[in-house]
């Protein structure tokens, strides 16, 4: 396996435990606050966003502009891990 490919699964193995590590805490969270409060919270914001209707166009833009947000995360972070390694250094046809 490349190197640049070692770095990029490891990034994605970070992004995914942080984000599960995130949805857990989430989880922890509502359950302690109870079920009315869930339910109460999820039905503001049902009305907040959810029930006025939204331009396509910007439910697009929104979107792309998240996924790109994300991707660069996960290669700045595939980057970094890979410099710090020390294998973007010396023989750049390792790539």
């Amino acid at each position: 396996m490349k190197p640049n490919l070692i770095y990029k699964f490891i990034s994605a193995v970070v992004l995914g435990a942080l984000f599960g590590s995130y949805i857990h805490h989430d989880y922890v969270r509502w359950a302690q606050l109870g079920r009315e409060a869930f339910l109460a919270h999820q039905a503001a914001r049902f009305n907040q966003y959810m029930s006025p209707p939204h331009p396509i166009a910007l439910t697009v833009f929104a979107s792309t502009v998240m996924i790109v947000g994300a991707l660069a995360i996960y290669e700045v972070l595939a980057f970094a891990l890979a410099r710090m390694s020390g294998a973007m250094s010396g023989d750049q046809t390792a790539r």
